[in-house]
């Protein structure tokens, strides 16, 4: 898949969205084997096709040598109920969230940003890395993770792949010294403090699809202008859920959501010294999205294997 590709269908997503039309029902999560199970559904009028998607979490995961996540979509047509497709989700979620991340920057960070920095070196934090990259031409890109190993290695790989300046440094230096500021962490614990951002910048939340983890300090929500890629799910899961049911800040902190923004509906930015915060839990509806650009190329090119269902 071309992420040039993908962003500005996931752009277009956000905005048809705000039509009406589309269906968006809440995340349901199971708490079960020392882990997470979360179905997604979403439904969009401009694909037609209904998707449902059971992702699988599991931190233990790692002392046995396997991935934390797991993951599966099935690609519905909704109209006959049959299954069209069935696909691993773990990359299409990480491009569809990267290709959030890209818009959310396009439409709120200083056009002028040139050093990008990113917190989390996961396969989502890379994916952001090189999504944005197709919306600014940046001079810098500065990693950081609690594995500096990790780092050190994902700087490696983006350094060959996108012909730039990779640096691995601390959290600190990728927050201080960045325009824009991408989250992709696993944490329960704020990561990211409130001191180490400046005036101006961006921050891209991706790692809070859930109301217990959070990546930033909640000193930095007062300080920022929050957008939401769904104010409704992003109060009960996102970067400020948890502020918001401690009482720190309140459950109106969002402005509104990139999808008014990109509508011109809400204004973005309003100074190049305000703070901008993109609080992203990743919807059904993107999921719809980038599963029928997957089934269309698939069933163009001959792709995966068919089963007849009787």
């Amino acid at each position: 898949m071309d992420l040039g590709e993908v962003i500005p269908a996931i752009e277009r997503c956000y905005a048809d969205y705000e039509k009406g039309e589309d269906i968006l029902p809440n995340k349901f999560i199971l708490y079960i084997g020392g882990g997470q199970a979360a179905c997604i559904t979403g439904y969009t009028k401009s694909t037609n096709v209904l998707t449902m998607k059971l992702g699988q979490e599991r931190v233990k995961n790692r002392e046995r040598g396997l991935p934390t996540s797991f993951g599966v979509i099935n690609l519905f047509d909704p109209d006959t109920g049959e299954l069209l497709m069935i696909c691993e989700a773990a990359l299409p979620t990480a491009l569809r969230t990267a290709a959030a991340a890209a818009v959310s920057a396009r439409q709120l960070a200083r056009i002028d940003s040139r050093v990008i920095g990113l917190v989390g070196t996961g396969r989502l934090g890379v994916q952001c890395i090189k999504a944005i990259s197709h919306v600014f031409d940046f001079d810098k890109i500065l990693l950081s993770d609690r594995n500096n190993e990790t780092a050190r290695n994902a700087a490696l790989g983006l350094s060959a792949e996108l012909n730039k300046s990779v640096e691995a440094v601390s959290f600190e230096d990728a927050c201080r010294h960045s325009d824009i500021v991408v989250t992709a962490m696993n944490s329960f614990e704020p990561v990211v403090k409130s001191e180490w951002i400046k005036a101006g910048t961006h921050l891209c939340c991706m790692g809070a699809d859930l109301h217990e983890k959070i990546e930033c300090e909640p000193e930095i929500l007062s300080r920022c202008r929050i957008f939401a890629d769904n104010v409704e799910h992003c109060r009960k899961r996102g970067e400020a859920s948890l502020s918001i049911e401690k009482g720190i800040v309140s459950e109106n902190i969002h402005a509104g959501s990139i999808g008014q923004v990109i509508n011109g509906t809400i204004p973005g930015r309003t100074s190049v010294e305000e703070i901008t915060m993109f609080d992203s839990v990743g919807l059904g509806t993107l999921d719809s999205t980038i599963s029928k650009t997957i089934y269309d190329s698939a069933m163009k090119n001959g792709f995966g294997s068919r089963v007849e269902f009787v």
